[in-house]
């Protein structure tokens, strides 16, 4: 039984991206081995330009929706944003780390514990310390141009999906059939998508396993 894919378009100091990750934990349990899981970043602004008073506003309109609840804490000024975090992450991956632990110590360090994520020495400590990496191996990842690269293709890649919101979960299956929900935290909506793309190849392969194809027919 062949597995499906799923790339999940993140910002690691997106709220929503943090709030998505319960339903994204819950697909990886029950789908198991015929997921096959990755994360990309799709890079929001380096400043937010949101000042601490709009981010706990909004934060507080996330936690209406959600019932989680976040901490603004973490940003101090509209100059803040989520250059550095994303920057580790990326830089991590590409040190071996390529699960979720280093980006969700990020994210949470950042949205629940309220630790400024912003700041490149706090981004770069919880990195080290969530990926047991060495500190300077991890600073020169940052300050790699590839790294910096990899995040610009992974945004770019986001795009062609015309849409904008994060997360975005992106399923496919061999068949080529893919799903897009942009700004899915439901767990409800990824799981059906997720079952459907199985369903769908499943079937497929049952059908060519059982009927021998006319030439010329894949």
């Amino acid at each position: 039984m062949r597995a499906v894919k799923l790339t999940v378009f993140i910002d690691v100091l997106s709220s929503w991206c943090l709030v998505a990750q319960d339903a994204l934990a819950r697909a990886r349990t029950h789908f198991g081995d015929r997921l096959e899981y990755e994360w990309r970043i799709a890079a929001l602004n380096d400043a937010f330009n949101y000042s601490p008073e709009q981010m706990a506003f909004y934060y507080r309109r996330t936690h209406s929706i959600s019932g989680v609840r976040l901490n603004a804490a973490w940003l101090q000024s509209t100059a803040d944003g989520s250059k550095w975090a994303n920057l580790a992450a990326e830089a991590a991956r590409g040190l071996g780390c390529d699960d979720d632990r280093v980006r969700l110590a990020l994210s949470t360090g950042a949205m629940i514990d309220g630790k400024h994520m912003a700041q490149r020495d706090v981004v770069v400590e919880t990195a080290a310390a969530a990926g047991s990496l060495d500190r300077a191996a991890l600073e020169r990842a940052m300050d790699d141009p590839r790294t910096a690269e990899r995040i610009r293709a992974s945004t770019a890649s986001f795009r062609t999906f015309g849409v904008d919101m994060r997360p975005t979960f992106v399923v496919r299956n061999p068949l080529a059939d893919a799903y897009v929900l942009s700004g899915c935290w439901r767990y409800e909506p990824l799981a059906q998508a997720i079952q459907s793309a199985i369903d769908d190849q499943d079937k497929f392969d049952a059908f060519m396993a059982a009927n021998q194809p006319p030439a010329g027919v894949k």
